[in-house]
């Protein structure tokens, strides 16, 4: 049972304000962030908000000091992107790395001593499968998410002992109003491809699930008194973890580019 309080990250819309509200409704505190919570057009009634921005270390050790001691933390903050690897400027692939991932690590430094002095804690790190099924055209991300799994992976093996449970949920196609970043230069040898690829996300965006099933798949696994590694949320997303563990590389790549459509 979840006493809390939970701090949940990126908790002004999508996924993370779901999960905020639903945790909310059950009576258990909730600690949200975002860059600038005072923007934020509908908080979530009971949610306490904390000023967030992943990419500065002062600001992540200031909102670990004003969140306290919790007892779960949902590492969901981030921001994707699309565009070719030639077109991407290093400069914006590290800021996607600082914002995703270093942040992220970050943080979850900071909570830990909390949940160790406490004899429990849960942090449940938010996948997705860009990571699992990496696409052309989102290599910075899909990088960042590949190498979340593996982070949670290892953090749970080093601190299940300490009472902590460590586990990655990976949603599919969400419905969460928050755009990719686009790199797409009109004379870039990849426009043809790279517009292909975009309709046919936006496609598949149109066929999303709600935010409030990917909230739901996480506090369910958030009351597990022993909780695996990584869980799939979404449609036909289970079916596609279970894939990933049987197909070859080279079919899996051909079965991606088959799905946006760029092969035809």
């Amino acid at each position: 049972m979840i006493q809390g309080p939970v701090l949940i990250t990126g908790a002004s819309k999508g996924i993370g304000r779901a999960l905020a509200a639903a945790l909310a409704a059950r009576g258990i505190p909730v600690i949200g962030t975002s860059r600038r919570p005072e923007t934020i057009a509908d908080p979530v009634p009971g949610v306490r908000y904390l000023t967030l921005d992943q990419e500065d270390d002062a600001s992540v050790e200031a909102c670990a000091a004003a969140a306290g001691p919790v007892e779960a933390l949902v590492n969901n903050a981030g921001q994707s992107q699309i565009g070719a690897v030639e077109d991407v400027s290093m400069e914006t692939v590290e800021e996607l790395f600082r914002m995703d991932f270093f942040g992220l690590i970050r943080l979850t430094k900071a909570v830990l001593p909390g949940m160790r002095e406490r004899g429990r804690g849960t942090i449940i790190n938010i996948g997705s499968l860009t990571g699992t099924f990496p696409p052309p055209y989102q290599s910075a991300y899909a990088a960042i998410k590949l190498g979340l799994e593996a982070f949670t992976k290892v953090l749970r093996q080093e601190v299940g002992r300490q009472g902590i449970k460590v586990s990655l949920v990976v949603p599919g196609y969400i419905k969460t109003h928050i755009e990719p970043r686009t790199i797409a230069p009109a004379e870039s040898v990849y426009a043809t491809d790279l517009a292909a690829f975009r309709l046919a996300r936006d496609k598949k965006m149109g066929k999303a699930s709600p935010p409030e099933a990917a909230a739901a798949k996480i506090i369910k696994v958030m009351e597990m008194k022993n909780p695996g590694p990584v869980y799939y949320t979404g449609r036909l997303v289970p079916a596609m973890g279970f894939l990933k563990r049987l197909l070859p590389e080279k079919t899996a790549q051909k079965m991606i580019r088959g799905f946006y459509h760029l092969d035809g």
